[in-house]
């Protein structure tokens, strides 16, 4: 009768001890929950375009085509014979993490930014990022540098030499952002996992979007 009351009392305790665990794991889960609630999605714009060449000429400082010397005049005269016109740039992208300062964590990881380039209304080409970027909360900007080469004439083959050359120029000048648009689906790490948007946002350069 004494083992049956042992073992009654154990099994009440036991009883009680996972009810505990429970309650205790449903308050993280809770709490994680909330948190999720209400995490903010980080915010994206262009901020500018920076070192543009095109076929190797620096096109800084230039802003019309009688802005070139002989000698560039002859190498971008050359390399639009050829049938490939690479325009390389540097298009800066500011991402901005909106989520005020907490304990549960402290900051937003970007961890996939799948980006498909518009340059003038044509889209272009595609890339990523190579590693992961960190972005703490607060209303901190990090700068996120993407590389792109594209080859206008591949992509603007209807155009002639000066419209080429002009579509260049105005992307280096000033307001050279607004002929550039990102189409882009990122996916962004938290302690509670990771979480991809489920559109796919249009960045551009006079507001941040999410």
């Amino acid at each position: 009768m004494k083992n049956l009351q042992r073992s009654v009392s154990f099994g009440a305790f036991a009883l009680l001890v996972i009810g505990a665990v429970a309650w205790v794991g449903s308050l993280q889960s809770c709490a994680a929950i909330s948190a999720l609630t209400n995490l903010s999605h980080l915010e994206f714009k262009i901020q500018d375009v920076a070192h543009v060449s095109l076929a190797n000429v620096d096109m800084s400082n230039k802003y019309s085509i009688s802005d070139f010397n002989v000698m560039d005049g002859l190498n971008l005269a050359n390399a639009f014979r050829t049938g490939q016109f690479p325009l390389t740039f540097t298009l800066n992208v500011a991402a901005r993490n909106p989520n005020p300062a907490n304990a549960t964590y402290s900051a937003v990881q970007l961890t996939q930014f799948p980006w498909k380039l518009m340059l003038d209304g044509h889209q272009t080409i595609s890339g990523g990022i190579g590693a992961p970027l960190s972005i703490p909360n607060g209303g901190t900007t990090q700068i996120l540098p993407l590389q792109a080469t594209v080859d206008l004439k591949q992509f603007f083959a209807d155009k002639g030499y000066n419209d080429i050359i002009n579509l260049a120029l105005s992307l280096s000048g000033q307001g050279g952002a607004s002929h550039v648009q990102l189409l882009a689906q990122p996916t962004i790490g938290t302690p509670y996992g990771s979480f991809k948007y489920p559109n796919e946002l249009t960045i551009v350069n006079t507001e941040f979007r999410s």
